[in-house]
Order: structure tokens, then C-alpha cells, then sequence
């Protein structure tokens, strides 16, 4: 880390510090406001140990040798591919010590030295995958990546085991069944794991699956306890058929309130509520619970009684704000209905009205075509956001894709059933946008229109930067604070999440895992293939990209 760095960090806390005895001094603020502290104050690491790289899951680095004045001198520091039957990535990498933790479509977990790109190990699995349809109904299988902690990986397989295998070695060292496959539930998530405990949920909404979320332990697989978002079939709100609250993406949990933040899934039947009444709670909700014990907090639901597959998919990012003189703790999250959501950690409640970031017009549908924006896919879908205590601001991946929703009717045992179909207008263009939204007002700071769907997330840095990648191959280096676009390359294959940043012997990396998301698949946008790729300053150079418009 550069001096100025240091300085202007010991410099943010020092201002954070003095609004806190200001405001004790006042009366302006309780107690626990004024412990609040910054993100930028946490302890500077140099892996990537964690999803979102820390516990707030704010996807910062706060490494600066690559900043808004080099960028441009970056370049390819090493590339591997991951073998010819993998055509979809959307695992998010690890990093511990040298070695990158990555995961395969097909449940594979690598390790890959840091510095080279030679595979460590693989360990593979024995997976059924015959059982569910997969992510979107589709039979499209893809994992998001591991947890780590005390020495072991923990990774959820389609087939809904969570195993536990040796960091060092790969070799396994327990499973547990999480669900059992014949009821439509799948796993496409990343774990996540804190204090001898594994986090995971179970995916499959639109098959009617019931969603859950279990604490397990993390030295013998053993369930600790689960929450269910919503009743069993034929109970309450929940038709015959019926289910929903899945989870699709990693927990985030705050160690200061031992409290577990998640996002759920839609409602089912998907776009028809007629057998299904009221605001189906908890689906389509941010949940709030006790670590130790799943017992919920409160819930902040981002669609009542949702007709158009509006999932609060994305992973819960934290972060600590000053607004109108007090200290918060905010809670972000990027909803499927196009909507950016800042809320209160503590009470859930909104700290600034919900914040469009792409098209939005929609309406119950019929049995007659109705076109719908955001479309099924979103808004956000899996993306998670990137946050910035440099700039206090959130970025927010985004999908420009309406769709005709139509309600359609089945027969099943000789009882009518509600279906629908999804379909993408012909001549269509699939774009994205890319939003920077500010925490402490809620307000759009800058916005980028992306040439194609925005599906993998961002990742930000001390340097001034934030990275992201686009449907064609691009990754792109913004300035965090004002958009530019200081730097491109053309990696070939799309992107399906965002990239990481970690240092192994005081060189930085940007490493990008690449080879498409299931969107890109259905839309057949990308190349096939499936590789990880490493950058740092004076690296082999790539083409860039198109210029943006906007």
C-alpha cells in the first residue's frame, strides 16, 4: 500500500472518529452510532478469503499499485483453461495465500497457483445430475464457487450436497445431504461459512421448490438449524404445486449483530397469483437472522405477490454511512424488478426510496401476450454489487431485456394447472447498464448503457478503479468516481462474474474466470469455452472492446 493510501485511510477515520464525539457530544446520535466504523478501516489483506472479499461483501480491494494513472499498462499475466466440457462460468474465485479456489459448471473445485496458473489439484465430485431441471428450468447447471475456513473448502453440488474437502489437498472430508433432488431443489449457490458454521440455502423456485436456509457445522456436516421462507405445499399462502423463497446466491453475515442477511426467490406458480393470495411473504424478500440460532429479525420484501419472477437473487452487500449527520449501517441490494435498495441493517426499513437502474414498465399478465420490463431474467439477477467507501457508492450491473410474459394453462392429473411462457421479442437488442449509485444520498452519480446484459457484478479498488465484464468479452476498468473508461480488453469469452484482486509478493493481480453465465447460453451471446485469466501492470496486451456510447 502506497503512503498516500495509509494517509488518506488514517485520514478517513480520523474524520469518522470526530463526527462520532461530535455527535455524542450533541446528542445527535446513540450510543452504537457512534461506534460505527468505515469499510476502509478494516484491516488491509491481500487475498481474496471470502466471496465479497470481506464480511460487509463489499467486493473492495484495497490494494492501489493498479490505479485510474496505470491502468492502462495492464496486461495478461497468465491464462488456463479449464478443460473442453466447460462452456458456462459463474464461479466467483477465492484466493488464499498463493493459490486461487475456483469452481467448474460441473462441480469441480481447482486450485491454481496465483502466479503461474498451474493447476494445483482438482478435486471431482460424483454428482447426479439427472434429477432437476437446473437453473431457470433449463437443465443449465453452474456453480458459483466455495467457502473456506480452518483449513477446509466447503461447495454445495447440483445434486444438494454440501461437501467439505482439504484446502491443501482436495481430499474430502465429509458430505451432507442438504435436499433431496426428486423435489426440483438444485444448488447453483456458493456457500458461506463463519464461526464453525456453514451457510447454505437450496435453489429452484420456479419448479415449485419450498426454499430453505441451514447453519451446518462446519468440523462434522451436521445441520445446525434451517428457516424456510415460506410454508409447505397446500399450506397457508401455497398451492398444491406451489413453493418458493429459494436461495441463489451466498449469505452475507455481520459478526458485530451475529445476524445472517440473504436474498429469496419468487413465488410459485411464477406468473399467476390466483391460487396463491396476499403479499407471499417471505419471497422476493431480504431476511435479516440470528446467526446462531436462524431466528428471523425482520424482512424487507422487495415484491408483494410477485407475477413477473422478480427474485432478490443478488448476494447483500453492508456498508456504514454518514446521512444528515448520523452514522448507519446500510444494507444494499439489487432486486430482479430493477430496482437498487438501501436500507437500514438494523431495522430494514428504507434509507432512501428504491433506485431505478434500468427500464421499468409492467403490469399483471394475461393469457394474452403483455410485455414486461425488465423482463424474467431482470433488472439484476445473480450480479453482486461492488461498493466503494472512496466514494460511497454502490455498482449495480444491470440487464436491459424486456419480455412477453402470456399465462397459459396445463392439465396435470386431470386438474388444471397455471403455467406460463417467457418469450423475447423478435429483434430485440440484449443490452445492460452499468449504475454508480451513492449510499449517502441515493442518487445516480454516473451511468454507463452497456452493449450487452450485465450479468457477472463488479468489483471495485483503493486505486480508484472498478472492474467488470460484458457478454462479449470485455473487461472494463471505470474510474469509481467519475465513469470513465480508462481501459479495455477482449478476453473473447463472456462474462458470467466479476473479477478479484490479490497480490503475491507485492505484485498485484485483476483475475477475471471467464466462459459465460446460463443467460448467456439461452441468448447465445459468447463464444464456448471456459478459462481464468490474470493480469498485472505490464502484462501482455489485449485488444480492447468497442468504444461506449454512453
Amino acid at each position: 500500500m502506497s503512503g498516500a493510501r495509509k494517509l488518506k485511510i488514517l485520514l478517513l477515520g480520523l474524520a469518522v472518529l470526530a463526527t462520532a464525539v461530535v455527535l455524542a457530544a450533541c446528542g445527535g446520535g446513540s450510543s452504537s452510532s457512534g461506534s460505527i466504523s468505515t469499510t476502509a478501516e478494516a484491516e488491509e489483506i491481500e487475498d481474496w478469503p471470502l466471496f465479497g472479499r470481506d464480511r460487509d461483501n463489499t467486493r473492495f480491494a484495497t490494494q492501489d499499485e493498479v490505479n485510474t494513472g496505470n491502468v492502462d499498462e495492464l496486461g495478461e499475466a497468465w491464462s488456463t483453461g479449464l478443460g473442453p466440457d466447460q462452456y458456462l462460468m459463474e464461479s466467483f474465485p477465492l484466493v488464499l495465500g498463493e493459490n486461487v479456489y475456483v469452481t467448474t459448471s460441473t462441480d469441480e473445485v481447482m486450485s491454481i497457483n496465483g502466479k503461474t496458473g498451474h493447476i494445483n489439484w482438482t478435486y471431482t465430485p460424483e454428482v447426479d445430475f439427472s434429477q432437476s431441471t437446473g437453473v431457470g428450468g433449463y437443465g443449465i447447471t453452474v456453480n458459483r464457487g466455495v467457502a473456506a475456513e480452518d483449513g477446509k473448502l466447503f461447495v454445495l453440488t447440483f445434486d444438494n450436497k454440501l461437501q467439505a474437502i482439504s484446502q491443501k489437498t482436495g481430499e474430502r472430508l465429509w458430505s451432507s445431504q442438504v435436499e433431496d433432488p426428486a423435489t426440483g431443489a438444485y444448488e447453483s449457490m456458493a456457500p458461506s461459512s463463519y464461526d464453525g458454521k456453514v451457510y447454505v440455502g437450496v435453489s429452484g423456485s420456479e419448479d415449485g421448490v419450498r426454499g430453505k436456509i441451514s447453519a451446518y457445522d462446519a468440523k462434522t456436516g451436521k445441520k445446525i438449524w434451517t428457516f424456510y421462507p415460506g410454508p409447505k405445499q397446500g399450506e397457508k399462502w401455497v398451492p398444491k404445486g406451489g413453493g418458493g423463497g429459494t436461495i441463489y446466491m451466498p449469505p452475507t453475515i455481520d459478526p458485530k449483530t451475529n445476524t445472517v442477511y440473504v436474498g429469496t426467490g419468487n413465488p410459485a406458480p411464477v406468473l399467476v397469483g390466483a391460487k396463491r393470495p396476499g403479499k407471499n411473504l417471505y419471497t422476493d424478500s431480504i431476511l435479516a437472522l440470528d446467526a446462531d440460532t436462524g431466528k428471523l429479525k425482520w424482512f424487507h420484501q422487495e415484491e408483494a405477490h410477485d407475477l413477473w419472477d422478480y427474485d432478490a437473487e443478488s448476494p447483500v452487500t453492508l456498508f456504514n454511512v454518514e446521512i444528515e449527520g448520523e452514522m448507519k449501517r446500510g444494507v444494499a441490494e439489487a432486486g430482479k424488478n430493477g430496482l437498487l435498495f438501501l436500507l437500514d441493517a438494523e431495522t430494514g426499513e428504507d434509507l432512501f426510496p428504491p433506485v431505478g437502474f434500468v427500464k421499468r414498465d409492467h403490469k399483471p399478465p394475461t393469457t394474452k401476450p403483455t410485455l414486461e420490463c425488465p423482463g424474467a431474467v431482470g433488472g439484476s439477477q445473480y450480479s453482486p454489487l461492488a461498493y466503494s467507501p472512496e466514494t460511497q457508492a454502490v455498482y449495480v450491473s444491470g440487464i436491459e431485456l424486456c419480455m412477453y410474459l402470456k399465462v397459459t394453462y396445463e392439465s396435470h392429473n386431470g386438474e388444471k394447472q397455471f403455467a406460463g411462457d417467457r418469450v423475447v421479442p423478435k429483434d430485440t437488442k440484449k443490452t445492460g447498464t452499468f449504475t454508480a449509485v451513492a449510499t449517502n444520498t441515493g442518487k445516480v452519480l454516473w451511468k454507463h448503457d452497456m452493449p450487452t446484459p450485465m450479468d457477472g457484478g463488479a468489483t471495485a479498488s483503493a486505486g480508484g478503479l472498478v472492474f467488470t465484464g460484458d457478454q462479449q468479452g470485455i473487461l472494463y476498468a471505470f474510474d469509481a468516481k467519475t465513469g470513465d473508461d480508462l481501459w479495455q480488453a477482449d478476453l473473447k469469452l463472456a462474462f458470467g462474474t466479476a473479477p478479484i484482486i490479490y497480490s503475491i509478493d507485492g505484485t498485484q493481480y485483476v483475475l477475471a474466470t471467464i466462459g459465460g453465465a446460463a443467460l448467456t447460453a439461452s441468448e447465445e451471446l459468447g463464444e464456448i469455452g471456459a478459462r481464468v485469466v490474470a493480469f498485472k501492470l505490464g502484462g501482455k496486451k489485449l485488444p480492447p472492446g468497442p468504444e461506449l456510447k454512453g
